[in-house]
């Protein structure tokens, strides 16, 4: 050993030291303190379909005292005297209007770790704005100013999602379901201009009473949400498509909705709801998704120039008064996944039910 150590040379030695001071000193400590850093954090979704607008801001905070030092002090989670302002501008790029915010607590916040001096959003009432077909083909920027007199310290753009179709079931006439066919029951539906991420949910109502007391009935509804599908383009017009197959839906049915003997059920129809989401806030919500490792850091992106959080637009389309193909309901009644719950169906002469 003292053969090897004396031919090294000077620099080997100097290098060697270095790297055993540099692996002796390491750190590993989480610092959850730092200087404080305001960060806006900015969550709103434009709605073409609504003559009130909502925003919510709030503010980062990391400060000496650890992040759980401001937890109930209203100044660390808002701006005391923000001022927020909505643009509008032309296809052609001219600004066509600039309206100011006010702030609202008509949402109620819910309850948890941090303040409970109520949950603060900021709102704008545009009359008539629905019935503006040009605002659709606007383009929308929120400016954030520390007051009137000051210039934005942070700002974020989106254009508005133009409204959709749904192609299956259609609204022509009485649609039902199928789940005895081979594809199950379909939706499909047009894409929307501007929108690139779309979700959506089915809802399932029906009707409960107790056996020979039809004025005792009361009415539910256990809701489906569909997978998040990615558009293929920003330009409308294809469509896409999902299907609740009869093997996921009924086994869906057969665990939220509870055994209850002495009660029969009457199906009363399906109603679909669906959403979709501009570009950025499909990419938002595309990397805002768990990572399915311990070691990978979940990647950050945001729209808000100066800032955290996503600005953006939606719109939903609803479609009620779904039924079921007899096939269906039968299946519904009888099938071996379904029949504990006692679904019913009325005959000529009698009611009929899984007994």
């Amino acid at each position: 050993m003292r053969g090897i150590f004396v031919r090294m040379n000077l620099k080997e030695v100097f290098v060697f030291f270095s790297l055993l001071v540099g692996f002796i000193s390491c750190d590993n400590t989480l610092v959850v303190t730092a200087p404080f850093q305001d960060i806006p954090v900015v969550y709103g979704a434009l709605n073409p379909n609504s003559d009130t607008q909502y925003v919510r801001v709030g503010r980062a905070f990391l400060g000496q005292d650890g992040p759980n030092s401001g937890i109930n002090n209203p100044d660390s989670l808002y701006y005391k005297d923000l001022v927020l302002e909505l643009q509008a501008f032309k296809d052609n790029g001219d600004l066509f209007w600039t309206k100011a915010l006010n702030t609202t607590q008509d949402i109620p916040k819910d309850s948890g770790l941090f303040t409970n001096q109520g949950h603060r959003l900021y709102s704008l009432v545009i009359p008539e704005f629905t019935l503006n077909d040009n605002r659709l083909d606007w383009s929308y920027k929120l400016l954030l100013k520390k007051d009137s007199l000051s210039s934005a310290f942070a700002s974020a753009e989106t254009p508005m999602v133009k409204d959709f179709r749904i192609k299956r079931p259609n609204f022509q006439g009485t649609q039902r379901f199928s789940f005895t066919s081979s594809k199950g029951a379909e939706i499909e539906f047009y894409q929307a201009v501007n929108a690139r991420i779309y979700q959506g949910y089915v809802d399932f109502l029906y009707m409960e009473m107790p056996d020979g007391a039809q004025n005792d009935s009361t009415r539910h509804s256990v809701r489906y949400f569909l997978p998040y599908t990615i558009g293929s383009s920003l330009n409308g017009g294809s469509y896409l498509s999902t299907s609740l197959s009869y093997e996921s839906y009924y086994t869906f049915l057969s665990e939220v909705i509870p055994v209850k003997p002495g009660y029969m059920r009457f199906f009363r129809g399906f109603s679909i709801h669906l959403t979709a989401g501009s570009d950025d806030l499909a990419t938002y919500i595309s990397v805002s998704q768990p990572s399915n490792t311990i070691l990978q850091d979940p990647p950050f992106f945001t729209n808000v120039e100066n800032g955290a959080g996503i600005f953006a637009s939606r719109v939903g389309l609803d479609r009620p008064n779904i039924g079921l193909t007899s096939a269906s309901i039968d299946s519904l009644i009888f099938g071996r996944m379904t029949c504990p719950l006692r679904f019913a169906k009325a005959s000529f002469l009698d009611t009929l039910t899984c007994n």
